[in-house]
């Protein structure tokens, strides 16, 4: 029901990787870079929208030594394969599927740092492809273990910046900025709210605490893959409506949402096609959700908050058109499971998770009946799907 205790994790994490590469315990170093939630902000970010974000105690856990060549040695405890390439000349192919990350970090890295280290590590997710941003989690611990390998001093808005680059150029996602902003300034006992326009970081206490309401956290058993699934041609499709507003308020040519106002937007929204429409629907529905999402949290309004969820998970189904049959059903058990205030699904509704916030009181109970409805409901994925209580937790770290 709780996500695994950190330092326990590491030790075992240790005990393996300095057992198997021979390797003394003492001289490894281990990187928590843990996975994020987005209670409001949904499809967003990449608009330049502002957006609510939170780190949680569910990490990829990296475990590594430093190299005194400039190769390159991974292995993961969670896909098959070992990943190899030389830091001096970086090849296509890194010997496993998985490389594409490892190599994206190397490559976005490489282009402004001098890098003459490799490392040999081993990594560990809890809940890989669950939609809470693993794919940002682990980049940001392969970019931080070769920037300790090679002493490199990089400030946070520029690990936001190196992640953003390798997922854009190197591996092909159209996204935003919330998933590695959220992960690096990510703090315990605090909402985010983060300003991807105007790269502005806002920490919003909670100040109702653990005490009042749990996070949840659903696993569907649908690893999602961004890449392959809708989200780039809806991203396309907003930069798209974006520009035609503009165009039609005589405004030049808007890249963003974000760069059309509310006013326009009302003005000529309808003389958009009708799936262009839903899309700047979705925007500032969602951007004003977010608004009112941090009033409700500054204002201890946690039912309000719920509610504010529920809304933006029904925006991105029928606005955004996002959502894969399993994580609707999901999402529709969760929020109307006794003691949960709301809830939404993660990972751009391609499968991945469902995130909600629940009474404690209920919490153990609500745990239970979620994921006997939801493998009854969906069993060609009992044997994957999760329900955890999780809590918020500090961003990437050496631990």
């Amino acid at each position: 029901m709780e996500f695994p205790d950190i330092l326990q994790e590491k030790e075992k994490l240790i005990d393996t990787f300095s057992h198997e590469e021979d390797i003394p315990a003492d001289k490894v170093r281990v990187i928590a870079s843990p996975y994020r939630i987005c209670p409001l902000g949904a499809h967003i970010d990449h608009q330049g929208g502002a957006v609510l974000g939170m780190t949680i105690n569910a990490y990829t856990l990296m475990a590594f030594t430093v190299n005194e060549s400039s190769t390159v040695k991974l292995r993961s405890r969670n896909y098959p394969g070992e990943v190899n390439f030389d830091m001096a000349e970086i090849s296509e192919s890194t010997g496993s599927f998985w490389g594409v990350y490892p190599r994206a970090a190397a490559l976005a890295l490489q282009d402004k740092y001098l890098i003459k280290r490799g490392v040999t590590g081993l990594l560990d997710g809890m809940l890989p492809g669950c939609g809470l941003s693993s794919s940002a989690s682990v980049l940001l611990a392969y970019l931080h273990a070769f920037a300790d390998a090679n002493a490199l001093d990089i400030e946070p808005w520029e690990y936001v910046h190196l992640t953003h680059r390798a997922e854009k150029e190197f591996i092909g996602l159209n996204n935003g900025i919330l998933d590695q902003t959220s992960i690096v300034f990510g703090r315990r006992g605090y909402l985010l709210h983060i300003d991807t326009r105007e790269k502005k970081v806002t920490a919003l206490p909670d100040l109702l605490g653990e005490d009042h309401h749990r996070i949840l956290v659903a696993f569907s058993g649908y690893s999602r893959e961004l890449t392959t699934s809708g989200y780039n041609s809806r991203v396309d499709e907003c930069r798209i409506a974006a520009g035609q507003i503009s165009s039609m308020a005589g405004k030049g040519v808007a890249n963003l949402l974000s760069d059309v106002s509310s006013d326009d937007y009302l003005r000529y929204k309808s003389r958009l096609e009708p799936h262009l429409e839903r899309r700047c629907d979705h925007f500032f529905g969602e951007s004003q959700r977010v608004t009112n999402g941090a009033a409700a949290w500054e204002t201890k309004s946690i039912d309000t908050f719920g509610h504010l969820m529920n809304e933006s998970c029904k925006s991105s189904m029928e606005k955004y058109e996002c959502g894969m049959q399993a994580i609707c059903d999901l999402q529709q058990i969760v929020s109307s499971t006794d003691g949960v205030f709301g809830s939404r699904f993660m990972g751009g509704g391609f499968g991945g998770c469902v995130v909600g916030f629940v009474r404690p009181s209920h919490g153990a109970d609500a745990v239970v009946n979620i994921k006997t409805a939801y493998q009854k409901l969906h069993p060609e994925v009992a044997g994957q799907a999760t329900v955890n209580l999780a809590r918020s937790d500090d961003g990437i770290r050496l631990i």
